[in-house]
Order: C-alpha cells, then sequence, then structure tokens
C-alpha cells in the first residue's frame, strides 16, 4: 500500500486531490451533502459547508468557470433578502430564504465541484463495475462532459460580454436587461449546439450504450481517507447543528 498516497492525500497531483478519488467516492460525499443540508436546520453548519465545497472547486483549479454560476446564487440570495426586509421584514421568511439558497448553493458546488474534477471514463468503468446499464451510463458520462463545456461557454460570453460593454456590478443593477440579452440568450442557443457535439463526440468516439458491464470496482487508501474526512466533516457539522445527539 502506497502510505503516502493514503495519508497525503490532498496533496498528490496539480489538479488537485479529487482528480484521483474513485468517481463512486465523490459521487457518495455529493449524495451524502446533498441529504445533510436537507435535514441542518441551522445557517452556520450549511454555510460552512458551502464554504469546502467551493474550496475544492478552487482546489482544482475551477473556480473561475465556477464562480458566475455560483455567484448569480448569492446575488439572487441578497436580493430576495432585501425585497422581504423592505415588503416585511418577517424574520421567519428571512430565514426560510437563507436556509433554501444554502442549500441550493451547497448542492451546485458540490455538483461542480464532481464534474470538473472526473473523467468521463473513469465514471463510465466505475458505474460498469457495479453493474449500472449502459444506457444510464451513456446518459451520465454525456451529461458530466456537457456541464464543464457549458461553464467554461458561459465564462466566455461573460468575459465576452464586459470586454463589450464594460459591465460592471452597478451596470447590471441599472440595466438589468444586459443579464438576458447579452448573456442568457447567447447561452441558451450555445447550449442547444453543445449538447449536440458532446453527444456525437462520444458516439464518434466508440462509447457504446449496450456494452455490458466490466472491470472491477477498484478503492484505493486514497478513497478511503476521502471518505473518512468527509464522514468526520459531516458528522461534525450534524453534531453542531444539534441533529445527533
Amino acid at each position: 500500500m502506497d502510505l503516502k498516497a493514503v495519508f497525503s492525500p490532498f496533496t498528490s497531483t496539480p489538479e488537485g486531490f479529487l482528480v484521483e478519488v474513485n468517481p463512486l467516492s465523490k459521487l457518495t460525499v455529493v449524495v451524502s451533502a446533498t441529504l445533510l443540508s436537507a435535514f441542518l436546520s441551522d445557517l452556520t453548519p450549511l454555510i460552512i459547508m458551502g464554504v469546502i465545497f467551493t474550496a475544492l472547486i478552487a482546489h482544482s483549479g475551477s473556480l473561475r468557470f465556477a464562480a458566475p454560476f455560483l455567484s448569480f446564487i448569492i446575488l439572487f440570495w441578497l436580493v430576495s433578502i432585501a425585497i422581504i426586509m423592505v415588503l416585511s421584514g418577517a424574520p421567519h421568511t428571512i430565514g426560510f430564504l437563507s436556509l433554501f439558497f444554502a442549500r441550493f448553493f451547497i448542492i451546485s458546488a458540490a455538483g461542480l465541484s464532481f464534474a470538473f474534477t472526473t473523467d468521463p471514463q473513469k465514471l463510465a468503468e466505475s458505474l460498469r463495475s457495479v453493474r449500472i446499464p449502459g444506457e444510464i451510463v451513456f446518459t451520465l458520462t454525456v451529461a458530466l462532459r456537457y456541464i464543464p463545456a457549458l461553464a467554461v461557454e458561459a465564462s466566455s460570453i461573460w468575459d465576452s460580454l464586459k470586454l463589450r460593454t464594460s459591465l460592471s456590478g452597478s451596470s447590471i443593477i441599472r440595466r438589468p436587461s444586459l443579464l438576458y440579452r447579452g448573456l442568457i440568450i447567447p447561452l441558451i442557443i450555445r447550449t442547444v449546439k453543445i449538447s449536440d457535439e458532446v453527444a456525437i463526440a462520444a458516439e464518434t468516439r466508440g462509447f457504446n450504450p449496450r456494452e455490458g458491464p466490466g472491470g472491477i470496482l477498484m478503492f484505493s487508501g486514497r478513497d478511503l481517507t476521502f471518505l473518512a474526512f468527509f464522514t468526520v466533516i459531516f458528522a461534525s457539522l450534524a453534531i453542531m447543528d444539534g441533529a445527533v445527539v
């Protein structure tokens, strides 16, 4: 056993440690984080969990591409709270919105950390090793390849919009039409084209959705350390929230 890989799983590759973790281990953490966020009722552990997954995205070098989407979640979060405070100022409504957006942020950040650090071929091999049907494997693999491509495209459109219009935070507030005319509409058009391109690329590379299960599911010491680390983190957050006595 590679003891260095076991005891130092977070400093192994320039792209970040998540690249070398088994896709099923990462998927387990993402699903666990989603379920835990639904049960946590205090905002503090939810924010901590969101910070952890944001740090994972930053460590993988993909924060630049994930930042626009995550920033919009925070923006709508703040705008919603501001509107509620102006209209009614009901504390329970503000608390409900804060929990909702915090959970949505966690799900998005966890999903993006998985998408940006998982090779589609490795995901396909891992899913086939546990006898997942080929049609489902093909769908998930195309979706996994599609998310980073869409994020990169959104970042490119956003950068182009800023160059053409000298876009800033204040200009978005004063001219919100720039957001849907300059970003959302071009992104929807590109979304349709990218989806076709990704599906065709998967087919031309010989991905056979009817291929039977194959390979052996391999877990290394790195995966065990990764799962143990997040088990401790999630248990600590549950205890902090008071969900576990």
